[in-house]
C-alpha cells in the first residue's frame, strides 16, 4: 500500500471488517485513525476515515434517540477529560485528584465516566474522565460541562480529539495536556479556562474567610454582596477592598466596583 501503513493499523482494520455491531466500527476506526499516516500522502486515507466515522456516530446519537448521561454538578465548576486510550487520562485523574481509577496497560481500561474533585485554592473542580469510547450518551456530559481538558501526545491527536469535539458539537473552553505538563501549570490553565474569579470576603476587625466565593469574571461589589446577603445590596454603604484591583489597600468603593481575583472585600452597611 503507498501509504506505508503500519502492523496496528492493519490490524485496526481487521478490527473494522470483522465489526459486528455499529459500535465495534466506530472503535476499529478511531484505532485506524490513529494509527494511520501521518505523512502528506496518507491526507485521503485520514480525511476518508475521519467522514466514515464521523458519519457512524451520527447515526448511533439517532439510534439511541438523544440519550444522555447526567453526573450531578458538585462544587463550583465542572470539567470532562478527554484523550484516546492509553494516552493517560486516569493518572491524571487520579494526581490532580482524591479519585482512585483503575489504571491498567490494557486499553479501554476506563468504561464508564470516573470523577474526582480538584481543590485549587479554595475552590472545588469536579473532573470528570470520558471513556475513550466516545458514546454519545457521555460525550453529552461534555457538552454540558464548563471546560475540557484534552490530553494529546502530539499534533496528530490533538487534530483528531478536536474532531471528535466537533462531531458532538462540544464548543467549551479547552486546555491541551500532555504527559509532560507540569502538574500545577494544568491546574492553573484548568482554572483559568473557566472564566472565574476568586473572591474573599471579612469581617470589619476580623480575617478573611478561609472559603472563597467563586463569580464570574468581572463581578462586581454589588454581586459580592448579593451572594453574601440579600440585604448587603439593600442596605450597603461602601466596601474596603485589599488585593491586585486596587492601587492602595483597603481602598473604599461603591457597589459598581470591578473586582480581580483573589481581592478581598470587606463590606460595610447602614446600621
Amino acid at each position: 500500500m503507498s501509504t506505508n501503513v503500519s502492523i496496528e493499523y492493519v490490524e485496526a482494520q481487521k478490527k473494522y471488517l470483522n465489526a459486528k455491531t455499529r459500535e465495534q466500527k466506530i472503535l476499529a476506526l478511531e484505532e485506524m485513525i490513529r494509527f494511520a499516516p501521518g505523512h502528506k500522502g496518507a491526507e485521503n486515507l485520514r480525511a476518508e476515515l475521519k467522514s466514515r466515522l464521523a458519519k457512524l456516530k451520527a447515526k448511533t446519537e439517532i439510534k439511541k434517540g438523544g440519550r444522555q448521561t447526567t453526573i450531578a454538578k458538585e462544587g463550583d465548576a465542572q470539567v470532562c477529560i478527554i484523550g484516546f486510550t492509553q494516552s493517560g487520562k486516569s493518572t491524571l485523574l487520579s494526581k490532580l485528584t482524591n479519585a482512585k481509577p483503575e489504571i491498567s496497560s490494557h486499553p479501554y481500561t476506563t468504561t464508564k465516566p470516573q470523577i474526582g474533585t480538584l481543590d485549587y485554592g479554595g475552590v472545588k473542580i469536579q473532573l470528570i474522565e470520558i471513556p475513550s469510547t466516545f458514546q454519545s450518551s457521555y460525550m453529552s456530559l461534555a457538552q454540558n460541562s464548563d471546560a475540557i481538558v484534552l490530553i494529546a501526545n502530539n499534533e496528530r491527536e490533538e487534530s483528531d480529539l478536536e474532531n471528535i469535539l466537533k462531531t458532538f458539537r462540544v464548543r467549551k473552553p479547552r486546555i491541551i495536556v500532555n504527559k509532560n505538563n507540569n502538574l500545577q501549570k494544568v491546574k492553573d490553565n484548568i482554572w483559568n479556562s473557566l472564566g472565574l474569579i476568586r473572591i474573599y470576603t471579612k469581617e470589619p476587625g476580623k480575617k478573611a474567610e478561609k472559603r472563597p466565593l467563586v463569580l464570574k469574571a468581572n463581578s462586581t461589589v454589588e454581586d459580592t454582596a448579593r451572594n453574601v446577603h440579600k440585604d448587603f445590596v439593600k442596605n450597603f454603604k461602601f466596601a474596603r477592598i485589599w488585593g491586585k484591583s486596587v492601587k492602595i489597600q483597603g481602598s473604599v468603593v461603591g457597589l459598581e466596583y470591578r473586582l480581580s481575583d483573589v481581592d478581598v472585600v470587606e463590606i460595610h452597611t447602614k446600621s
